[in-house]
């Protein structure tokens, strides 16, 4: 009784989509936005075609009033296996993986000026004192300028 209900609400769903707001790529097909909503900070999910279409299914679904996940998981099995083409799936693969192409370029250059900046070894010269902490770093082996409570340096180190 539960799979034929399911299959019905399925049913009632693809019967009422309006197709072109499923099986066209998001975002005009701009990996460039894709990949910059994409991004968190310095990390960034990675896309795949099928979660790409789900998204669509999810606002067609919203759209809808259709909020029961087993139904948006359901349509975008079968839509993405049974009704979408090859050429149709190949787009929305070829936007993710342009989209996590830009999003690895960016990372592994945000990486590469990490590493550079972690091998700088010159002391950098300043003129004050919180220049100096912030370019160079604080010693905290030093506690002279600290004003800590006794004993808790000693805890620091040990």
């Amino acid at each position: 009784m539960y799979a034929v209900h399911n299959q019905k609400e399925y049913n009632d769903f693809r019967n009422r989509i309006i197709h072109n707001n499923i099986d066209q790529p998001p975002y005009n097909n701009n990996a460039q936005v894709l990949a910059a909503l994409a991004r968190n900070g310095r990390r960034f999910q990675r896309l795949t075609g099928k979660g790409l279409m789900k998204r669509n299914i999810i606002r067609e679904a919203y759209r809808l009033r259709i909020r029961r996940q087993h139904i948006i998981n359901l349509a975008t099995n079968k839509i993405w296996n049974m009704v979408l083409t090859t050429s149709q799936r190949n787009r929305f693969n070829s936007l993710a993986e342009n989209a996590n192409h830009i999003n690895r370029t960016m990372n592994d250059a945000n990486n590469n000026t990490l590493d550079r900046i972690t091998q700088i070894t010159m002391p950098q010269e300043t003129n004050n004192l919180f220049e100096d902490n912030f370019f160079n770093g604080t010693s905290f082996t030093d506690n002279k300028d600290l004003n800590l409570p006794a004993g808790f340096a000693s805890c620091l180190f040990e």
